[in-house]
């Protein structure tokens, strides 16, 4: 059997899109995610184009992965020309992606995946888009 623990799924993953175009992940997020210890990404995208992206995490470097760098105890990844060439638009609104475990692509991915579900809060309006 096997203990499905608080620590692990207590917490809402999530990541925003920063102004500068930035991934940033909150603290509970880069906890639960092992940051630390794992300084690595790689993003792929499904059949459902910059809709259907997923985050594989990483310990070892490779000429495929991001780095997740960190400065004053916030985590973030230099994805600017990732969301750019996507058509992400990120100046008209916040964008948020709420991290969903799937452990089936794992092998596939070589890392621990995650699909990353967009959502978007308006700058101009306080109506969220999905």
């Amino acid at each position: 059997m096997k203990i499905l623990s608080f620590k692990k799924y207590g917490v809402k993953l999530k990541a925003t899109i920063q102004a500068t175009g930035k991934l940033g992940f909150p603290k509970g997020t880069s906890e639960a995610l092992d940051f630390a210890n794992r300084k690595y990404v790689t993003f792929s995208q499904g059949d459902g184009g910059a809709e259907d992206l997923y985050m594989a995490i990483h310990s070892n470097e490779n000429e495929d992965t991001f780095k997740i760098n960190i400065s004053s105890g916030y985590y973030s990844i230099n994805t600017t020309s990732l969301f750019d060439i996507l058509g992400i638009n990120y100046h008209e609104g916040t964008v948020i992606f709420d991290l969903i475990r799937v452990a089936d692509l794992d092998e596939e991915l070589s890392g621990e995946v995650y699909k990353m579900s967009k959502r978007v809060i308006s700058k101009n309006e306080n109506d969220m888009e999905s």
